[in-house]
């Protein structure tokens, strides 16, 4: 039976808002992997970039990942966008009953959303936004789809619709 539910994607898909909305409609707990991260060093991400690197962050990503699937449960997950990057991180979301969905915008999207966040966004500082978040798609795709149940494209879409048909879906495979 499922019970858990994590959203993976590449940034600035509306991973979090979606997530927000898909946990008040099935009164789960959410879970947003990068504030949690925050919650328990104290600092935020771009902070954390800034000290200890890509490399530092991604190691403080695991563990935090692989804390709320050991410890927590009947939750909405929203990862950050290179989570899956890790063999760990696939392996940690893959295993119970989690529904895995994945959600894709087009390019053009992408780049709207993320004009108005680029600069919360480490991986974008000094970056053209539109060749990095493509390349940036390019690379991780496989990844995503490797792990993926469910595959959502949210270029037209509102986060509530988004939710919407998330949570029709997963009462639908809940029933099975």
């Amino acid at each position: 039976m499922l019970c858990n539910i994590i959203i993976i994607g590449v940034t600035g898909v509306g991973k979090s808002t979606v997530g927000r909305c898909v946990a008040e409609k099935l009164r789960k707990t959410f879970i947003d992997l990068d504030r949690s991260i925050e919650a328990h060093c104290g600092v935020d991400i771009q902070r954390i970039f800034s000290i200890e690197g890509e490399e530092g962050f991604r190691s403080r990503e695991s563990a935090e990942l692989i804390r709320v699937a050991n410890n927590e449960n009947n939750y909405v997950l929203s990862l950050g966008g290179g989570s899956i990057l890790k063999v760990e991180n696939r392996n940690a979301i893959v295993r119970g009953s989690n529904f895995i969905v994945q959600l894709v915008a087009d390019i053009g999207a992408l780049v709207q959303r993320l004009s108005y966040s680029s600069s919360k966004r480490p991986i974008f500082n000094d970056a053209n936004v539109k060749n990095k978040v493509a390349q940036i798609y390019e690379d991780r795709k496989s990844l995503y789809d490797s792990v993926t149940d469910f595959e959502i494209n949210t270029s037209n879409l509102q986060p509530v619709q988004t939710a919407d048909i998330i949570t029709k879906e997963y009462n639908k495979r809940v029933a099975i």
